[in-house]
């Protein structure tokens, strides 16, 4: 029997836009989502794990099983982004409730691996977080890229980074894991900081997330914190900001609606060392005439801003 649904497992850090992302693949109704799992990232596991339970306890999807992390990079000590998404990672206007759901006792990369047999040849992974728990699963099953058909992330910048000057976030968490996955023979598709920083939240998509049911109005407090900006800016910087960026809604947007999004066809890699390139990702292109060019990513490099707004207001207000 053909699915109607595409199975795919979401490998994040929740995390303000990680959130606004589930919540949005939630409402498509176009995925059966396998299973969450949290990794150390945004916040340590101890903070991203609790907070996949609440999503699901919010979003009234408690059948969805949450996993084991990875607590640190796979050779590297734990590199969290501190307080940016706030205190327990969803910023400074959600509080929810402590979760009765319990996490799996399975570990992240073998339930990848089980799922991925299981679902051979039709299984995709968003990975909106440090790609610890894939590069682990790629690690201990060497015939795991057979049986995926793609994975889409959100990390990686070509142009300037966020976390240092060369190097996104996600990416400079765990560079090795990063490579291993790059490297995988999977087809990639990467929303990266060059995409993203077009996606602009502004106040008057707040304003209408704000007059939507339940799960809307946290998503309007979780994007309240990225579109009003921190405390530490005065009024009239504050009256002069355009709004924020959502990078992982971007993922959940390409991954829903893909035609949103222009992408390249590029090869991308990952530099795991170095005193200023360290987490870096690079784009080979034809053109580039001293390597030999081997294209493996499809990469984020426009949107249409008002169908991307559109899109997530809709698909989670479907979960109102």
């Amino acid at each position: 029997m053909e699915r109607t649904k595409t199975p795919v497992i979401i490998d994040f850090d929740p995390g303000l836009d990680d959130a606004v992302c589930f919540m949005m693949m939630l409402g498509s109704g176009k995925f059966d989502i396998l299973g969450l799992c949290p990794v150390s990232g945004n916040k340590g596991l101890e903070f991203t794990e609790p907070n996949a339970l609440k999503l699901c306890e919010l979003c009234g999807c408690t059948d969805i099983p949450v996993l084991r992390g990875a607590k640190k990079g796979m050779f590297k000590e734990r590199r969290t982004s501190g307080d940016v998404h706030g205190s327990s990672g969803f910023g400074r206007h959600v509080n929810l409730p402590e979760p009765v759901k319990k996490a799996e006792k399975e570990y992240a990369w073998d339930f990848v691996y089980r799922k991925a047999k299981e679902y051979s040849g039709e299984l995709e992974i968003l990975a909106i977080g440090p790609l610890t728990n894939l590069g682990i699963a790629f690690t201990k099953y060497p015939d795991l890229s057979k049986h995926l058909k793609r994975i889409v992330i959100m990390g990686g910048a070509f142009a300037r980074g966020n976390w240092t000057a060369a190097a996104e976030y996600n990416i400079y968490a765990d560079p090795d894991a990063a490579r291993i996955v790059f490297e995988a023979g999977v087809p990639m598709a990467m929303m990266g900081l060059d995409i993203c920083m077009q996606a602009v939240i502004n106040k008057d998509d707040l304003a209408r997330l704000d007059n939507g049911g339940k799960v809307s109005k946290v998503a309007a407090d979780l994007v309240r914190d990225r579109v009003n900006g921190p405390d530490t800016l005065t009024e009239e910087q504050r009256r002069q900001r355009k709004g924020g960026i959502l990078c992982d809604a971007v993922a959940a947007c390409y991954m829903i609606c893909p035609d949103i999004i222009e992408t390249e066809f590029v090869e991308v890699r990952v530099e795991t060392k170095g005193t200023l390139t360290e987490g870096k990702t690079y784009a080979l292109r034809p053109f580039t005439e001293t390597e030999t060019y081997h294209p493996n990513t499809y990469a984020g490099v426009s949107i249409d801003r008002a169908r991307f707004t559109d899109l997530m207001i809709k698909t989670i207000a479907n979960l109102d």
